[in-house]
């Protein structure tokens, strides 16, 4: 039995609507204020994908043995003929990749190679990143909100391992047209990532409320010094850490937080597509059902930690207060 403190839940609807400007203007697709939960067609094809997996499987064994390192190509019905699922390999752990899931056309013209990539970006796995991005996007207002309640001045939040902060600038931007005033600083290792982040903050018109800095996760205690963060997001690190980095980046993240402050990040859950992204993708990740989600929160020794789903249960975002 749960107590009030540790909670696990899936979410059903947005609560927050974005603001109409910047849906207006952006994506459709990523930017409604529904969530996707298309399951039945990726159910029906599982069979196909599997047969797929094990085609690339079977190549990368005998690539092994020959001495021939990875193959260029998986396979002919992904990274062959997709020109996106292509870019998605090849960039695979990295924000670019997900920058091309969360901002992928679907409306062009049909042909084989359209198909194959638009078959693959309407996936489960996809629709799950896209869910969670909405999801993220409204946990990260609340926070702010309830900062901007009970503090005088500005929010100040820290996005590590941030990539092109998309998220957290659309925010940024539909609360400066509500008067809340915010300011982030947002820390990654790649140089491409936080100039994209400027762009796009340039983009919304709040790059005076940004500013960068090139760092690891673990200089966090360090930047928190100068900088008393209210809220902490992080999201999709953790899917690249075992659970001993994962609770030391945690702690580090709760020991540099302002009182009551929140940290907010995400990890996959395991799902029908596991072996795709890992096989054919050569996309590994560490997976983690809700409960050792939620122990990550709760061995960091935050006060509070709460842990919700987007629908199609693949991603989830871990809240914890301090």
């Amino acid at each position: 039995m749960k107590n009030s403190s540790e909670k696990i839940e899936i979410a059903k609807c947005l609560q927050l609507i974005e603001n109409e400007k910047i849906v207006a203007s952006a994506s459709n697709q990523i930017r409604s204020k529904k969530f996707e939960n298309n399951t039945l067609p990726y159910m029906i094809t599982l069979p196909a994908m599997w047969l797929l997996i094990i085609c690339v499987r079977i190549k990368k064994f005998i690539y092994k043995i020959l001495g021939l390192g990875k193959p260029k190509i998986n396979s002919i019905f992904f990274d062959g003929l997709g020109k996106s699922s292509r870019k998605v390999k090849e960039y695979a752990s990295s924000w670019k990749a997900l920058d091309i899931v969360y901002n992928h056309p679907f409306s062009y013209a049909k042909n084989l190679t359209n198909i194959i990539d638009e078959y693959y970006w309407n996936g489960l796995n996809c629709q799950g990143l896209r869910n969670r991005r909405k999801l993220i996007k409204e946990e990260l207002r609340k926070a702010i909100l309830k900062q901007a309640e009970n503090k005088e001045g500005e929010v100040k939040i820290i996005s590590l391992a941030c990539g092109s902060a998309e998220v957290l600038i659309e925010l940024i931007a539909e609360l400066k047209e509500k008067n809340i005033k915010t300011k982030s600083l947002l820390i990654d290792i790649d140089e491409d990532a936080l100039k994209r982040a400027l762009i796009v903050a340039k983009e919304f018109g709040v790059e005076e409320l940004i500013k960068t800095e090139k760092n690891t996760v673990y200089a966090i205690k360090d930047i928190s010094k100068e900088f008393n963060p209210d809220i902490i997001e992080m999201m999709g690190f953790l899917d690249y850490l075992k659970d001993e980095e994962a609770i030391k980046v945690t702690k580090l993240i709760k020991e540099s937080l302002n009182k009551d402050g929140y940290f907010i990040s995400c990890n996959i859950n395991n799902n029908p597509e596991k072996e795709f992204l890992t096989w054919v993708i050569d996309w590994p990740m560490v997976y983690r059902n809700p409960e050792d989600l939620l122990n990550l929160g709760i061995k960091a020794e935050f006060e509070d930690n709460k842990v919700i789903y987007e629908p199609l249960k693949i991603h989830g975002i871990l809240i914890s207060k301090k």
